[in-house]
This record gives C-alpha cells, sequence and structure tokens, in this order.
C-alpha cells in the first residue's frame, strides 16, 4: 500500500507490479510527473509519463477537488487522438493515489527553449509551432461537444526533435456547455488567460485563440504579455523584436483582442492566416498535409469510482460512446512484417526502414552526425569541444555566468563576450547565433548579424574574439 504523503514515490518504486519509477520529471500544483518503465508480459519494456494526483493530507477539501479536476483530466484524455497530444495509456487508483499513464514525450517545452536562449526566438521557429496548435486546438474544438483547454502557455507546449509539437497538461481542461454564462472555476495562467476567465464569462474556443496569441507574443519578444486584467498597453512586439514580419504581428494582436468578436473566429481561421507568413514552397507543404487526427485503436479505459481503486486499462469498462488511440497495436498486416522494420530504440515502436525518426515518440532511429569545434593552431590542453544536440552557449564562465562552450582558457584577454553566441541543432542541422556580443562573431571572416541563426557547413571557420574554431560533420 503505498503511504498517504505529499511527498513524490522514490525511483524503483513499481506500481501494479507492472510500473517502474525512473525518475521524477517535475512537481508542483496539484500532481507530480514520474518517468516510468513498464515491463511487459513478453519480457520488453516501454517508457511512458505518469501523472500522479498531489496529495495533501492535511487539506482533504482542496484534495477532493483536485480529484474531481484529474478524473475530468482522464475523461477528457482518453477520448482524445491526436499527432499532437500524448497518447494515454492506462488511468488507476491505488492507495489513496490516482494516476494518468501517458506517452513520453521526448523534447522540451517552449518555456525551457526561452529559458535556455534568453533571448527572442526566430519567426521562421515559432511559425511551425504555431501552425501546429493551430491544428490540435481545431480538433479539440471541434469534438462534440467541444474541448476547451484553457491553458496554452509556453510551459504546456513541448517540441520533440524532430519538432513535431504537444500539447500537454490538460488539468483545467473543460468541455464547452451550451447556455452557460460562465465557468464554475475561474481558471488558467494569468500572462496567457483571456479576459473572460477573469469571471466575465463562458470560455470558448476565442478563448484558446487569445492564449496562443500570448503564447507568441512570448516566443517573438522573450517577454510574458501583461494579464488581460492589467490596464494599460503592452510593448509593441516590433519594439522587442523588429525582425517580426508585420503581418505575423497583426495575426498576434488580432487574437489577444480584448473583445473576443475581434478576435479570429476559430482555430482553422488562425491557422489559414499564419499559413499566408511562410515562403510558398513551405506554404504549399503545410497546405498538402493530411489531417492530423489518428483513427481509435481500443476502447478507452474510463476513470474508477472512488470505491475501484485498483483498476487498469485492462479492466475498465469503456466510457460511453468514446474510443482512444492508446498504447499502439500493429494490426495483423503490420505483426507480419515487423520483423523487416526497424525497433524505436526508446520506445520500442517499429517504424518503417530507412526512417529517420520514430513516427511515435521521435527519436532519431538512424546514428546522429558526430560535429564538433576544432580549436585553430596550437591551444593545449583541449583542442576540440563535442556539439550536442541541445541548445550550446558560448562565451565565459563566471561565477555568475554559466556556459556550456567555455572559452575562458583560449581568451586571456576577455575578448570573447561572456554570452557569446548560441549553437542550436534544428532540422538535421546546426545553426549558430551571435547574441550581440561586443566584438562579433564571424562566419568564414563575415560579420554574423545579432540574433539572426546561420546554418553552419562542413569546414565553416567561426572567430568569436581572437579564438578560430572549424565546424566538423560527420
Amino acid at each position: 500500500m503505498i503511504p498517504v504523503t505529499a511527498e513524490p514515490l522514490a525511483p524503483g518504486v513499481t506500481l501494479k507490479q507492472r510500473y517502474e519509477i525512473v525518475r521524477l520529471i517535475k512537481g508542483g500544483g496539484m500532481s507530480w510527473v514520474y518517468q516510468v518503465r513498464e515491463r511487459r508480459a513478453d519480457a520488453t519494456t516501454r517508457l511512458w509519463a505518469m501523472k500522479e494526483l498531489r496529495m495533501d493530507p492535511d487539506d482533504r477539501h482542496t484534495l477532493a477537488e483536485a480529484r474531481q479536476m484529474f478524473e475530468q483530466e482522464a475523461h477528457i484524455l482518453v477520448q482524445l487522438g491526436h499527432r499532437n497530444l500524448p497518447r494515454v495509456a492506462a488511468y488507476f487508483t491505488e492507495g489513496d493515489r490516482s494516476y494518468l499513464v501517458m506517452e513520453y514525450v521526448h523534447g522540451e517545452t517552449l518555456q525551457e527553449r526561452l529559458s535556455q536562449t534568453r533571448a527572442p526566438l526566430l519567426e521562421s521557429q515559432v511559425l511551425p509551432w504555431a501552425i501546429q496548435v493551430c491544428d490540435v486546438l481545431d480538433y479539440l474544438h471541434t469534438r462534440q461537444p467541444p474541448v476547451i483547454f484553457r491553458d496554452v502557455k509556453p510551459g504546456n507546449i513541448m517540441v520533440t526533435p524532430s519538432s513535431v509539437v504537444k500539447l500537454i497538461d490538460f488539468g483545467i481542461a473543460r468541455t464547452f456547455k451550451t447556455g452557460k454564462q460562465r465557468d464554475t472555476i475561474t481558471m488558467g495562467s494569468e500572462n496567457y488567460a483571456a479576459p473572460e476567465q477573469w469571471g466575465q464569462g463562458q470560455t470558448d474556443p476565442r478563448s484558446d485563440i487569445y492564449s496562443l496569441g500570448a503564447t507568441l507574443y512570448h516566443l517573438l519578444t522573450n517577454e510574458p504579455p501583461l494579464p488581460a486584467y492589467v490596464p494599460g498597453e503592452r510593448a509593441a512586439i516590433a519594439e522587442r523584436n523588429p525582425s517580426v514580419s508585420e503581418r505575423l504581428i497583426q495575426i498576434v494582436e488580432r487574437a489577444m483582442a480584448p473583445e473576443r468578436g475581434d478576435r479570429f473566429h476559430s482555430a482553422a481561421e488562425m491557422r489559414s492566416a499564419l499559413l499566408r507568413c511562410l515562403p510558398p514552397w513551405e506554404r504549399l507543404r503545410w497546405q498538402a498535409r493530411p489531417q492530423e487526427s489518428m483513427p481509435a485503436e481500443q476502447p478507452a479505459p474510463a476513470p474508477p469510482s472512488p470505491k475501484r481503486q485498483t483498476r487498469d486499462r485492462d479492466t475498465m469498462p469503456a466510457l460511453p460512446g468514446s474510443r482512444v488511440a492508446s498504447a499502439p497495436t500493429l494490426p495483423r498486416a503490420a505483426e507480419a512484417t515487423a520483423s523487416a522494420s526497424q525497433p524505436c530504440r526508446t520506445c520500442g515502436i517499429p517504424n518503417r526502414r530507412g526512417a529517420r525518426y520514430c513516427r511515435l515518440c521521435g527519436s532519431r532511429l538512424q546514428a546522429s552526425p558526430v560535429a564538433t569545434l576544432a580549436v585553430a593552431g596550437e591551444m593545449p590542453p583541449r583542442t576540440s569541444f563535442r556539439l550536442t544536440h541541445r541548445p550550446m552557449i558560448v562565451g565565459r564562465t563566471s561565477r555568475s555566468n554559466q556556459v556550456d562552450l567555455d572559452l575562458n582558457p583560449l581568451d586571456p584577454d576577455a575578448y570573447v563576450s561572456r554570452r557569446h553566441a548560441r549553437i542550436t541543432y534544428l532540422q538535421d542541422r546546426y545553426w549558430i547565433t551571435d547574441l550581440g556580443s561586443s566584438n562579433g562573431t564571424y562566419l568564414n571572416d563575415q560579420r554574423l548579424e545579432a540574433n539572426q541563426a546561420v546554418p553552419l557547413r562542413h569546414g565553416d571557420r567561426i572567430r568569436m574574439g581572437q579564438v578560430e574554431l572549424t565546424f566538423t560533420q560527420r
């Protein structure tokens, strides 16, 4: 029996003789989120994310409300299936705790991306993410009844290594109720919540559109917008980031209109406007994409009643009229050819031969290219730096400033800025961005414009201060 406590579960604890805690991913608010390893009957394993209702044994009133919202989240998720939503595997209770087992998404939230870059993000990066969020919001809003997410923000949007967006944390999502004047509970993150979420009316699809506009404002300016209830005008996007196109600025401003009637009427309409910001060839590629909703694969598990505390996806009855794309099951034809495909080493799902990324978790299937920055000349003791797929800050480390590639030993006269440049891996290649350094970043003897990402090619020469580096990739 799991004891009633507000503390998270320790690594190694196993639930239902099936799900082993690997590590705590995050905790706060009403829940903990773990990475867990499922041990299957066929001796294979699979990684999942498991969300646990956070317990406070001293506050039973709050606990009852939290449990109701947690079960509401489970009821909503088990009926959904979309590429940009995490898949659901199980919902169960054990002891006095409730659990929701979902797809483990490899990647990072956009809030984490902002924290790493500490600068506005590129319009070319933001647009594909925004289009995908519109895709999944349109899917949610066209359910019967419509599902209103109510908490679109950078921290609830994850991006996988293959740039697939996942909308996470349905903790305050709700279904739209016809004829209702306002929400029972006023909730949402204050910088991104629409005016009507502050008790002025019932949230509807246009509330999510406002939140997406506020999210884009944050991504493009590296500054969250003022809450809707704060008087005064927010800073113009062009002042914070002059590189953003006028067309995208108008889209964000319309999405964030205080009056609902002035916003986009649907996520599909906002998606069409965002597509017009893309180059023609890129727009055609997005318009040719099929609908991303996923077919149902097995009956959905219904959250248990408080008296039933040990059910999981193998025993729970389906919700009336509901189906879900849960843990992927191969059709018979696929099973016959599974041996001819390449399984993902992360999640175990088979993929077609030649695929570069896993169709489920987004992990790279083929060997990643090895990239390094080699120091020109004789510079002992370390003459090269191995690059990773995570954004890396190049500069000089000090007590108040930590960087990923420290050039201090190579830069005795301090020509390199503390946060000189950033190297990012995106779309199968590395990019370099000068972060407004004092002496500039030079690529093949040409000075880079600040805060503009430039792709790197094998053999490129990079100069920061008096340090010269050669980029190699093989």
